[in-house]
């Protein structure tokens, strides 16, 4: 009964720091463009990189407590990954059949391709260009 006890500390513990660590994973924004009424924001992390689609919002009240992204600054970005055809049954464009196809995904009336290597992501954190924690 120790035994599990202490295992189960010993878990808990473990999981905590990396839950922890994970909190405070930042990005690097080297480059954001508009397109059309989107923006696309490149960032780094180590050697990854990573297209975040945030769409444009012409109501900048907002967003007045919110401080605007800048190029070159660290942020602490959750990313999730866009996948809006998680269903794709043809397998010349299913990612588990076509892994290295880049793909291009329609935002309302925009169209955003991923670049190799790096895949498209959407974030809680923008609201427009403005970092929200």
């Amino acid at each position: 009964m120790k035994y599990i006890v202490l295992i189960s500390s010993i878990f808990l513990f473990a999981s905590c720091i990396l839950f922890a660590n994970q909190k405070n994973v930042r990005y690097k924004v080297y480059k954001i463009e508009l397109v059309n009424s989107y923006y696309v924001i490149y960032c780094e992390r180590g050697n990854q990189k990573y297209k975040i689609v945030s769409k444009k919002n012409n109501d900048k009240s907002k967003n007045r407590k919110s401080k605007k992204i800048s190029v070159g600054q660290l942020y602490d970005f959750v990313l999730n990954p866009y996948h809006p055809d998680a269903k794709d049954n043809n397998p010349l464009t299913n990612s588990s059949t076509a892994p290295y196809v880049i793909r291009c995904y329609m935002f309302t009336d925009t169209k955003i391709c991923e670049e190799e290597g790096i895949k498209l992501y959407t974030t809680r954190n923008l609201i427009d260009l403005y970092y929200v924690k």
